[in-house]
């Protein structure tokens, strides 16, 4: 049987398609057992973790993930099942700069350290979502996530945050687009609201939910 242009071109592109699925369902993903990845051949850091219902659709002043061997853990919109010492040594690891410009006393200031480009995406599908179209954001600044590095004040408090969604001097990385406040401004007026997007994410507790980080650029 003889196939016409239109036909070999269409059976192409879904042979490609049908490629890149497999290659992607093939790749090796974080999981509760081994809940960090770190991908070579894109030189990023994946984690495992997994939605707060609790949490997730509530508004939320600035905890993004936070790992669940952290005393904040209740309070993220996800939980990582990584460390937030081991997910700071995997971002050097993939060459990330941490920018450490933080204390608790510097108010006002944003975080430094390289761009991170954070997505997310399940297993149910193949979409990859960037953290803007996950978490929503009421005072609209959006996100630059930095590696802000922090590892003495992480070791110190043991909050177990990973990624805060404003400035912070104890995350590993946060949200450079609002500065670091103190605990009583952000009670009386915080930076902005965020909360999980009930449009797109599942709306059940303990979903599984992975998160990419790639050193976007340097700082």
């Amino acid at each position: 049987m003889t196939l016409n242009r239109r036909t070999f071109l269409a059976l192409s592109v879904f042979t490609m398609l049908f490629k890149d699925i497999t290659l992607l369902q093939a790749r090796e993903l974080p999981s509760r057992q081994t809940p960090l990845i770190i991908d070579r051949a894109t030189m990023s850091a994946l984690i495992y973790t997994e939605l707060n219902l609790k949490s997730a659709f509530k508004d939320n002043p600035h905890w993004g993930i936070v790992a669940r061997s952290g005393k904040l853990q209740d309070k993220a919109i996800l939980k990582s099942f990584v460390d937030a010492l081991d997910f700071h040594d995997a971002l050097l690891s993939i060459g990330a700069k941490a920018g450490n410009n933080l204390t608790e006393d510097n108010t006002g200031i944003s975080v430094a350290g390289d761009i991170l480009k954070v997505s997310m995406f399940w297993k149910e599908g193949l979409r990859e979502y960037p953290i803007k179209d996950i978490l929503l954001d009421s005072a609209g600044k959006g996100f630059e996530i930095r590696f802000g590095g922090n590892k003495e004040a992480a070791l110190k408090e043991k909050t177990g945050c990973i990624t805060c969604l404003e400035s912070c001097w104890v995350a590993i990385t946060s949200n450079a687009r609002y500065p670091n406040i103190s605990n009583f401004k952000r009670t009386l007026s915080p930076n902005s609201k965020f909360k999980g997007n009930d449009a797109i994410l599942p709306k059940v507790d303990g979903h599984p939910v992975v998160v990419r980080y790639v050193v976007a650029n340097q700082s």
